[in-house]
């Protein structure tokens, strides 16, 4: 037998600290890119949501060099 503790949500219409509403996407990911999210946000204490947040908003993403990969 499971217990779940049941939590208010956050109303989703309303905008985040950020000052703008959440959208719900979804992106693919393989299983070791999901487990590091996992283990990095778990860390930080924040929600995977909000460690791609943040990682976007410091501009992280631009200072991504993507190797060449060998033919």
């Amino acid at each position: 037998m499971y217990v779940v503790k049941k939590v208010p949500r956050a109303k989703r219409a309303e905008p985040d600290k950020y000052g703008e509403t959440k959208q719900r996407y979804q992106i693919m990911l393989t299983e070791t890119a999901s487990l590091e999210l996992d283990r990095v946000a778990e860390i930080l204490l924040i929600t995977r949501s909000e460690l791609i947040e943040q990682v976007i908003r410091q501009g992280l993403l631009e200072k991504v060099v993507l190797l060449e990969e060998s033919a």
